[in-house]
């Protein structure tokens, strides 16, 4: 029960009760009567106000009732359907006049069968009457139409007010949607004003002078309501204010009311409910006058009838108040007690009904966000699973290992009881196992003539699923896998070549869906593109070898063939010379026998640090250039030296492109330039890597360059940094090649006092 207290119902009413019955006792006659007058004006407008409400919610029942039959011809059975298709068809200026007049037919008997609307009509969103149930106004244009221009945006009620032509009809509409969740048209209903005039001229709780009237925002009283005479100002200023409230003021007819005025924003009008002052006051005086003699007699009596009556009206109203706060706190299945048939009972029935497609409609929504819920955890496992595969496949190169890694990942993330992967042997015609998420299959090996899923597969191109493999006969039981009900096999297809199946077992029945093999198709193409890749790696991998041999076969017989025969020439004329006793001959042709071996043990050490020295890999680039320096130049016999200053990190790919560069300026000053001093500089400085390398030897025109020092395959190099290389030579003058390459944004230079 509510608390009691000062600003309840029941305890105004005992109140005013209790004060009416006991001021003729306590004031004077002229007391009583003002007393009476205020406490008759009070119970005037508590009384014309609960008439009010209950009008008010009769209306808004009147219209759900409205909207309700509409929403039900617009979703029962196909109707739905087939509206949408009329829409859609009108929207590219397309009339099938059999298909329209079926769905003519369709609407013209729901509006036959309601007992509420009169005429249905379908429009499209280019405000034209596609459908009307009585054909008279099709191919009109509702664009201006207020019912129209509202109906796209959502449930509307649109009353008649004022004098028009033809019978008054209140229009409500609704929005039609699409199968894609936009709106495609609206379709409205028109039903006659009687029940609406019929529930105003209900005069129960207004007395004889009593009347109840609506006044739309254009000052227009309801079209079909009787005759009220002019809108008086009190009228005017009321719907003005477009509120709630109660005042006395000059009614329709002329005369002083006490009128309640209530604002319907659904409507965009206002609900009066008055009576004659004269009415509701005169009766409360001339009662006064007479009971003023029997006051003291029926004090009691009216202390009792008080209370009897406040209870016949308040614990209606608390009831209901008690239910709305349940229900507003979450108490859906809570109901307003109906135990009486007049206004209140008639509010504890619309309130249930609400409460009840209240109640429905969150179930309902529930159900849809849990549906949808599910749906998209799907969809996002499917999605990431993909993702994984596509970063797995463009990571590992090696054929067994990704496939193993490939066929874990499936059958994890999709808890599948195995999967398995065959490819295609084409000269045994076979089908040969590579990989799996579990135990290998009993047969490793299928002949792709034999009778079974994956021979089948290969044969069509084509998927093919088994949600019961105990109906299928192309299954083949396999005692490593007892407990398999489904399986779906996936071609790997490459282009239009067939280069294995992916084969997925599950072990429960009908466990694959129609979205499962599109999902599994786009793994096996996945796959299939990855298996090749990684074959065509494997062959780039066998010809990058087979090509390093040949070059290196080449430069040996190139660079060696030619010293190694001067030396035989050298030696044998040194042996010539020797029989004949010529030392100065024989010390010259042994010095050019030394300088060749010499030259010849030069191009050997050039040749072996041709490859990128592992030292490249474990001590980075000041660590590979020293131990070049160390091993073929000071080695040499040249005056080798290698500096470096600033912190700097490259990138692997930068570091093997710089070294390429000074391995080639070195390599010039060895064999061309008859050096006896060379220096390699790295400098990290204002964000750049300055490296260059400096000999002392015969020099050269930069002008007049030759290919055969691969100053173009430098420029090349120092290009794809970004970088310019810089070469200056003169003839008897040494040379000097450098270049600067930018360092990443956050690479401390040796000027940065924070670098580390």
């Amino acid at each position: 029960m509510f608390k009691q207290g000062f600003g309840t119902l029941r305890t105004r009413l005992l109140i005013s009760f209790v004060l009416i019955a006991l001021l003729p006792v306590a004031s004077a006659a002229v007391g009583s009567i003002a007393v009476g007058v205020y406490n008759g004006r009070k119970q005037t407008l508590e009384r014309l106000e609960s008439v009010a409400i209950a009008k008010e919610l009769a209306i808004h029942q009147w219209l759900d009732s409205l909207h309700q039959e509409l929403a039900i011809v617009s979703t029962s059975d196909c109707a739905y359907e087939r509206m949408w298709v009329v829409l859609d068809l009108a929207q590219d200026e397309l009339y099938y006049d059999f298909y329209n007049k079926a769905v003519r037919n369709r609407l013209r008997a729901f509006a036959g069968q309601s007992s509420m609307l009169d005429e249905l009509l379908l429009m499209d969103t280019l405000g034209q009457v596609v459908l009307d149930s009585d054909a008279t106004g099709e191919g009109g244009d509702v664009r201006s139409a207020e019912y129209y221009r509202q109906g796209l945006n959502g449930r509307f009620a649109m009353l008649p007010f004022g004098e028009g032509a033809g019978p008054p009809q209140v229009t409500v509409a609704l929005p039609v949607m699409s199968g894609t969740g936009e709106v495609a048209g609206v379709i409205a209903g028109r039903a006659r004003v009687d029940t609406l005039v019929s529930l105003l001229d209900d005069t129960t709780g207004l007395g004889e002078s009593g009347r109840a009237y609506l006044l739309g925002a254009g000052m227009d009283l309801l079209a079909g309501s009787p005759p009220q005479g002019g809108v008086t100002s009190g009228a005017r200023a009321a719907l003005a204010s477009q509120s709630h409230g109660s005042a006395s003021y000059t009614g329709l007819g002329g005369r002083p009311v006490i009128g309640v005025y209530r604002w319907l924003p659904d409507v965009e009008a206002m609900l009066f409910v008055e009576q004659d002052q004269s009415d509701a006051l005169g009766v409360i005086l001339t009662t006064l006058g007479i009971n003023l003699v029997a006051a003291l007699t029926g004090l009691a009596l009216a202390v009792v009838l008080s209370l009897a009556i406040m209870r016949g009206i308040t614990r209606p109203l608390e009831n209901l108040a008690e239910t709305a706060t349940s229900i507003a706190a979450g108490d859906l299945e809570r109901h307003a007690r109906i135990d009486r048939q007049d206004e209140i009972g008639q509010l504890a029935r619309a309130f249930n009904s609400m409460t009840d497609q209240l109640r429905e409609l969150i179930a309902g929504l529930e159900r849809r966000v849990a549906d949808r819920t599910q749906e998209l955890q799907r969809l996002a496992l499917r999605l990431e699973t993909s993702a994984q595969v596509s970063r797995e496949v463009t990571s590992i190169l090696a054929i067994d290992t990704l496939l193993a890694k490939v066929t874990e990942l499936i059958a994890s993330a999709f808890d599948y009881y195995a999967a398995h992967i065959y490819l295609v042997d084409h000269e045994s015609n076979q089908l040969v196992f590579r990989a799996s998420s579990a135990s290998p299959p009993h047969e490793l090996v299928l002949d792709l003539a034999s009778d079974s899923l994956n021979s089948e597969v290969v044969r069509t191109n084509q998927a093919l699923l088994a949600n019961d493999v105990h109906r299928e006969p192309l299954f083949r039981p396999d005692p490593h896998f007892p407990d398999c009900r489904a399986e779906l096999v996936i071609p790997l297809r490459f282009g239009k070549r067939i280069v294995g199946t992916l084969d997925l077992l599950s072990a429960s029945a009908h466990a694959f869906r129609p979205e499962d093999v599109v999902v599994a198709q786009s793994l096996g193409d996945q796959i299939a593109v990855a298996i090749e890749n990684a074959r065509l790696y494997e062959r780039s991998q066998e010809l990058a070898v087979v090509e390093e041999r040949n070059r290196l076969a080449r430069e040996v017989h190139d660079a060696m063939n030619q010293s190694l025969y001067s030396i035989i020439l050298f030696a044998g004329a040194a042996q010539k010379e020797a029989e004949k006793a010529n030392q100065a001959s024989i010390r010259r042709h042994l010095t050019r026998v030394e300088n060749m071996a010499q030259q010849a043990l030069k191009e050997m050490r050039l040749m072996v640090y041709e490859l990128r020295p592992q030292e490249l890999e474990e001590k980075g680039l000041a660590g590979a250039l020293q131990q070049r320096l160390d091993a073929v130049e000071a080695s040499a016999g040249l005056d080798a030296e290698l500096r470096v200053e600033g912190d700097f990190s490259l990138s692997p790919r930068t570091e093997e492109v710089l070294y390429r560069i000074v391995q080639e300026a070195l390599n010039n000053a060895l064999k061309h330039a008859s050096a006896a001093m060379v220096r390699v500089a790295v400098d990290a400085i204002d964000g750049h890597l300055e490296v260059s390398v400096t000999d002392d030897g015969v020099g050269f025109d930069p002008g007049a360059e030759t290919a055969g020092l691969g100053l173009a395959t430098m420029r090349e190099r120092a290009a794809a940094l970004g970088a310019c290389l810089e070469v200056r030579s003169a003839p008897g003058r040494g040379t000097s090649v450098r270049l600067a390459v930018p360092l990443p944004a956050a690479q401390p230079s040796a000027g940065d006092p924070h670098g580390l």
